[in-house]
Protein backbone atom coordinates (compact mmCIF):
# COMPACT_ATOMS: atom_id res chain seq x y z
CA UNK A 1 0.00 0.00 0.00
CA UNK A 2 2.98 2.33 0.96
CA UNK A 3 4.53 1.73 -2.64
CA UNK A 4 1.11 2.58 -4.41
CA UNK A 5 0.78 5.56 -2.19
CA UNK A 6 4.33 6.87 -2.88
CA UNK A 7 3.50 6.33 -7.14
CA UNK A 8 0.26 7.84 -6.76
CA UNK A 9 1.56 10.79 -5.35
CA UNK A 10 4.82 10.64 -7.51
CA UNK A 11 2.54 11.08 -10.73
CA UNK A 12 0.34 13.66 -9.25
CA UNK A 13 3.20 15.34 -8.31
CA UNK A 14 4.68 15.19 -11.69
CA UNK A 15 1.64 15.39 -13.52
CA UNK A 16 1.19 19.15 -11.23
CA UNK A 17 4.85 19.80 -12.04
CA UNK A 18 4.32 19.14 -15.81
CA UNK A 19 0.78 21.37 -16.17
CA UNK A 20 2.36 24.26 -14.05
CA UNK A 21 5.63 24.10 -15.97
CA UNK A 22 3.48 24.22 -19.51
CA UNK A 23 1.44 26.88 -18.46
CA UNK A 24 4.50 29.10 -17.30
CA UNK A 25 5.24 28.66 -20.36
CA UNK A 26 2.41 29.80 -21.77
CA UNK A 27 2.11 32.86 -19.33
CA UNK A 28 5.62 34.25 -19.76
CA UNK A 29 5.55 33.96 -23.83
CA UNK A 30 2.15 35.93 -23.48
CA UNK A 31 2.27 38.21 -20.75
CA UNK A 32 3.80 41.38 -20.94
CA UNK A 33 2.49 44.69 -21.72
CA UNK A 34 0.59 44.68 -24.66
CA UNK A 35 -0.28 47.78 -25.51
CA UNK A 36 -4.16 47.01 -25.94
CA UNK A 37 -6.25 49.38 -25.51
CA UNK A 38 -3.63 51.87 -24.28
CA UNK A 39 -5.43 54.49 -26.42
CA UNK A 40 -8.25 53.72 -24.17
CA UNK A 41 -6.86 53.99 -21.41
CA UNK A 42 -4.64 57.04 -21.92
CA UNK A 43 -7.46 59.30 -22.68
CA UNK A 44 -9.73 57.92 -19.57
CA UNK A 45 -6.87 59.01 -17.23
CA UNK A 46 -6.12 61.99 -19.45
CA UNK A 47 -10.02 62.88 -18.78
CA UNK A 48 -9.43 63.06 -14.75
CA UNK A 49 -7.74 65.55 -15.62
CA UNK A 50 -8.90 69.58 -15.79
CA UNK A 51 -7.23 70.76 -19.09
CA UNK A 52 -8.17 74.70 -18.75
CA UNK A 53 -9.64 74.73 -21.97
CA UNK A 54 -13.15 75.64 -23.11
CA UNK A 55 -13.69 72.67 -25.44
CA UNK A 56 -13.28 69.02 -26.04
CA UNK A 57 -13.19 66.48 -29.15
CA UNK A 58 -13.74 62.95 -28.59
CA UNK A 59 -14.15 60.53 -31.44
CA UNK A 60 -12.80 57.22 -33.17
CA UNK A 61 -9.76 56.40 -34.74
CA UNK A 62 -9.87 58.45 -37.18
CA UNK A 63 -10.57 61.31 -35.13
CA UNK A 64 -7.59 60.82 -33.16
CA UNK A 65 -5.29 60.90 -36.30
CA UNK A 66 -6.52 64.29 -36.97
CA UNK A 67 -6.62 65.63 -33.80
CA UNK A 68 -4.26 63.53 -31.97
CA UNK A 69 -5.03 62.65 -28.46
CA UNK A 70 -1.23 63.53 -27.24
CA UNK A 71 -1.48 66.66 -29.09
CA UNK A 72 -4.35 68.80 -27.50
CA UNK A 73 -5.17 72.53 -29.54
CA UNK A 74 -4.48 75.87 -28.09
CA UNK A 75 -7.92 75.57 -26.49
CA UNK A 76 -9.07 72.14 -27.10
CA UNK A 77 -8.52 69.34 -25.16
CA UNK A 78 -8.31 65.85 -27.85
CA UNK A 79 -9.66 62.96 -26.22
CA UNK A 80 -10.35 61.02 -29.95
CA UNK A 81 -9.75 57.27 -29.29
CA UNK A 82 -11.18 54.39 -31.55
CA UNK A 83 -14.76 52.69 -33.02
CA UNK A 84 -14.47 50.02 -30.54
CA UNK A 85 -15.52 52.50 -27.57
CA UNK A 86 -18.79 52.79 -29.33
CA UNK A 87 -21.23 55.82 -28.36
CA UNK A 88 -21.62 54.15 -24.70
CA UNK A 89 -17.94 54.48 -24.23
CA UNK A 90 -17.74 58.08 -25.00
CA UNK A 91 -20.81 58.54 -23.08
CA UNK A 92 -18.79 57.33 -19.73
CA UNK A 93 -15.58 58.97 -21.22
CA UNK A 94 -17.76 62.23 -21.76
CA UNK A 95 -18.96 62.29 -18.09
CA UNK A 96 -15.95 61.85 -16.37
CA UNK A 97 -14.12 64.73 -18.58
CA UNK A 98 -17.27 67.20 -17.84
CA UNK A 99 -16.79 66.48 -13.98
CA UNK A 100 -13.40 67.26 -13.75
CA UNK A 101 -13.59 70.19 -16.44
CA UNK A 102 -16.66 72.71 -15.48
CA UNK A 103 -15.77 75.18 -17.70
CA UNK A 104 -16.43 73.55 -20.76
CA UNK A 105 -18.26 75.13 -22.93
CA UNK A 106 -18.45 73.36 -26.52
CA UNK A 107 -18.20 69.28 -27.20
CA UNK A 108 -17.40 68.43 -30.31
CA UNK A 109 -18.05 64.45 -31.04
CA UNK A 110 -16.29 64.16 -34.36
CA UNK A 111 -16.56 60.62 -35.87
CA UNK A 112 -17.19 58.50 -39.05
CA UNK A 113 -20.89 57.78 -39.47
CA UNK A 114 -19.69 53.99 -39.19
CA UNK A 115 -19.06 54.75 -35.31
CA UNK A 116 -22.37 55.41 -35.06
CA UNK A 117 -23.46 52.10 -36.39
CA UNK A 118 -21.00 50.32 -33.74
CA UNK A 119 -23.69 48.50 -31.47
CA UNK A 120 -21.06 46.65 -29.42
CA UNK A 121 -19.76 44.18 -31.73
CA UNK A 122 -18.08 40.73 -31.21
CA UNK A 123 -14.29 42.12 -33.12
CA UNK A 124 -13.25 44.31 -30.52
CA UNK A 125 -15.75 45.64 -27.85
CA UNK A 126 -14.52 43.30 -25.09
CA UNK A 127 -10.93 44.42 -25.40
CA UNK A 128 -11.97 48.48 -26.12
CA UNK A 129 -14.99 48.95 -23.72
CA UNK A 130 -15.60 46.13 -22.10
CA UNK A 131 -11.96 46.04 -19.87
CA UNK A 132 -11.51 49.73 -19.79
CA UNK A 133 -15.02 51.33 -18.93
CA UNK A 134 -17.07 48.34 -17.47
CA UNK A 135 -15.70 48.65 -13.57
CA UNK A 136 -16.55 50.73 -10.08
CA UNK A 137 -19.38 53.52 -10.48
CA UNK A 138 -19.33 53.42 -14.36
CA UNK A 139 -21.83 50.21 -14.41
CA UNK A 140 -24.36 52.28 -12.64
CA UNK A 141 -24.43 54.71 -15.53
CA UNK A 142 -24.90 51.65 -18.00
CA UNK A 143 -28.27 50.73 -19.21
CA UNK A 144 -30.01 47.76 -18.08
CA UNK A 145 -30.46 46.18 -21.45
CA UNK A 146 -26.54 47.48 -22.95
CA UNK A 147 -25.31 45.00 -19.43
CA UNK A 148 -27.92 42.35 -20.62
CA UNK A 149 -26.53 42.24 -24.14
CA UNK A 150 -22.73 42.35 -22.85
CA UNK A 151 -23.33 39.32 -20.42
CA UNK A 152 -25.16 37.23 -23.43
CA UNK A 153 -22.64 38.41 -25.94
CA UNK A 154 -19.28 37.83 -23.43
CA UNK A 155 -20.25 35.88 -20.55
CA UNK A 156 -21.20 37.79 -17.42
CA UNK A 157 -18.53 36.33 -15.49
CA UNK A 158 -16.03 37.73 -18.04
CA UNK A 159 -17.63 41.01 -17.96
CA UNK A 160 -17.88 41.50 -14.14
CA UNK A 161 -14.81 39.84 -13.08
CA UNK A 162 -11.98 42.47 -12.84
CA UNK A 163 -9.13 40.05 -12.17
CA UNK A 164 -9.98 37.78 -15.57
CA UNK A 165 -10.42 41.04 -17.64
CA UNK A 166 -6.74 42.26 -16.37
CA UNK A 167 -5.07 38.55 -16.74
CA UNK A 168 -6.69 38.31 -20.52
CA UNK A 169 -5.78 42.19 -21.28
CA UNK A 170 -2.55 41.12 -20.28
CA UNK A 171 -2.11 37.82 -21.70
CA UNK A 172 -2.19 37.96 -25.59
CA UNK A 173 -2.54 33.97 -25.99
CA UNK A 174 -5.39 33.58 -23.80
CA UNK A 175 -7.16 36.77 -25.07
CA UNK A 176 -7.05 35.37 -28.75
CA UNK A 177 -8.71 32.46 -27.67
CA UNK A 178 -11.06 34.13 -25.78
CA UNK A 179 -11.68 36.54 -29.03
CA UNK A 180 -11.69 33.82 -31.58
CA UNK A 181 -14.68 31.85 -29.21
CA UNK A 182 -16.92 34.95 -28.98
CA UNK A 183 -16.45 35.57 -32.87
CA UNK A 184 -18.28 32.60 -33.57
CA UNK A 185 -21.57 33.94 -32.24
CA UNK A 186 -23.99 35.75 -34.55
CA UNK A 187 -24.72 39.25 -33.74
CA UNK A 188 -27.29 42.09 -35.39
CA UNK A 189 -25.43 44.53 -37.57
CA UNK A 190 -26.77 48.27 -38.29
CA UNK A 191 -24.94 49.09 -41.81
CA UNK A 192 -25.28 52.62 -42.56
CA UNK A 193 -28.09 52.69 -39.58
CA UNK A 194 -27.83 54.59 -36.23
CA UNK A 195 -27.29 51.58 -33.82
CA UNK A 196 -29.05 50.52 -30.53
CA UNK A 197 -26.05 51.92 -28.86
CA UNK A 198 -25.82 54.64 -31.02
CA UNK A 199 -29.98 55.66 -29.89
CA UNK A 200 -29.65 55.46 -26.66
CA UNK A 201 -26.37 56.74 -25.65
CA UNK A 202 -26.42 59.46 -28.02
CA UNK A 203 -29.30 60.79 -25.98
CA UNK A 204 -27.57 60.53 -22.82
CA UNK A 205 -24.48 62.53 -24.48
CA UNK A 206 -26.80 65.20 -24.83
CA UNK A 207 -28.68 65.09 -21.92
CA UNK A 208 -25.11 65.19 -20.19
CA UNK A 209 -24.24 67.95 -22.41
CA UNK A 210 -27.37 69.98 -21.11
CA UNK A 211 -26.93 69.21 -17.53
CA UNK A 212 -23.27 71.13 -17.61
CA UNK A 213 -24.19 73.83 -20.21
CA UNK A 214 -22.35 72.73 -22.60
CA UNK A 215 -22.81 73.01 -26.42
CA UNK A 216 -22.56 69.71 -28.47
CA UNK A 217 -21.60 69.36 -32.11
CA UNK A 218 -21.75 65.80 -33.61
CA UNK A 219 -19.21 66.51 -37.07
CA UNK A 220 -18.18 63.98 -39.55
CA UNK A 221 -15.05 63.02 -40.36
CA UNK A 222 -13.57 62.87 -44.08
CA UNK A 223 -14.48 59.19 -45.99
CA UNK A 224 -12.43 58.11 -49.82
CA UNK A 225 -14.50 58.68 -52.84
CA UNK A 226 -15.88 55.13 -53.22
CA UNK A 227 -19.49 54.27 -53.68
CA UNK A 228 -19.67 52.07 -50.52
CA UNK A 229 -19.25 55.56 -48.37
CA UNK A 230 -22.38 57.20 -49.99
CA UNK A 231 -26.37 56.35 -49.49
CA UNK A 232 -27.14 57.46 -46.07
CA UNK A 233 -31.06 58.11 -46.14
CA UNK A 234 -31.17 55.57 -44.07
CA UNK A 235 -29.16 57.33 -41.46
CA UNK A 236 -30.06 60.40 -42.23
CA UNK A 237 -33.99 59.07 -41.03
CA UNK A 238 -32.89 57.43 -38.25
CA UNK A 239 -31.90 61.05 -37.08
CA UNK A 240 -34.94 61.75 -37.36
CA UNK A 241 -36.77 59.09 -35.85
CA UNK A 242 -34.93 59.32 -32.68
CA UNK A 243 -35.53 62.98 -32.20
CA UNK A 244 -31.69 63.71 -33.28
CA UNK A 245 -32.03 66.45 -35.96
CA UNK A 246 -31.06 68.90 -33.11
CA UNK A 247 -27.68 67.79 -32.46
CA UNK A 248 -26.61 66.14 -35.80
CA UNK A 249 -27.74 69.32 -37.97
CA UNK A 250 -26.35 68.51 -41.33
CA UNK A 251 -24.38 65.89 -40.99
CA UNK A 252 -24.37 63.75 -43.74
CA UNK A 253 -24.27 66.72 -45.99
CA UNK A 254 -20.93 68.14 -43.91
CA UNK A 255 -19.13 64.70 -45.01
CA UNK A 256 -16.26 65.26 -47.45
CA UNK A 257 -15.02 63.00 -49.64
CA UNK A 258 -11.04 62.42 -50.75
CA UNK A 259 -9.41 60.61 -53.65
CA UNK A 260 -9.12 56.83 -52.31
CA UNK A 261 -5.15 56.92 -52.56
CA UNK A 262 -5.04 59.25 -49.95
CA UNK A 263 -6.54 56.40 -47.91
CA UNK A 264 -3.89 53.61 -46.51
CA UNK A 265 -6.95 50.77 -45.63
CA UNK A 266 -9.91 53.07 -46.94
CA UNK A 267 -10.16 54.49 -43.76
CA UNK A 268 -7.19 56.16 -42.59
CA UNK A 269 -5.32 58.73 -43.84
CA UNK A 270 -1.93 57.71 -45.00
CA UNK A 271 0.86 59.42 -42.99
CA UNK A 272 1.97 61.73 -45.43
CA UNK A 273 -1.10 63.16 -46.23
CA UNK A 274 -1.99 64.22 -43.18
CA UNK A 275 1.50 65.76 -43.22
CA UNK A 276 0.85 67.79 -46.37
CA UNK A 277 -2.77 68.53 -45.60
CA UNK A 278 -3.64 68.37 -42.04
CA UNK A 279 -4.62 72.42 -41.66
CA UNK A 280 -7.11 71.52 -45.15
CA UNK A 281 -8.34 68.66 -43.39
CA UNK A 282 -9.11 69.93 -39.89
CA UNK A 283 -11.07 73.39 -41.43
CA UNK A 284 -12.91 71.12 -43.51
CA UNK A 285 -14.16 69.35 -40.89
CA UNK A 286 -14.59 72.12 -38.19
CA UNK A 287 -15.52 74.72 -40.23
CA UNK A 288 -16.85 74.53 -43.36
CA UNK A 289 -20.15 72.48 -44.87
CA UNK A 290 -19.42 70.33 -48.31
CA UNK A 291 -19.82 71.77 -51.45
Amino acid sequence: MKKFLKKFALIISTSTTLILAVYMAMYLSSSHVTGLAGEVFYVIEKAGHNSGHPAVILGDSVCNQVFPQREDSENITHLGCNQAITPAGTFLLLKKYLEHNPQTQEVFYIVLPGTISNNMNLNYTYQYFVIPFMNGENVNFIEEETRQELYEKFGKFFVENGYIKNFLLNNNFFMDQYISYIRKKQEKRYAHRISRAGEIYLAKIRELCREHNAELHILPLPMADVPKNYGWDDFRNDISAYGFDDIFGDFIERIHYYPEDWFGDGVHFKKEILEQHIDEIRNKIMNSPAQ
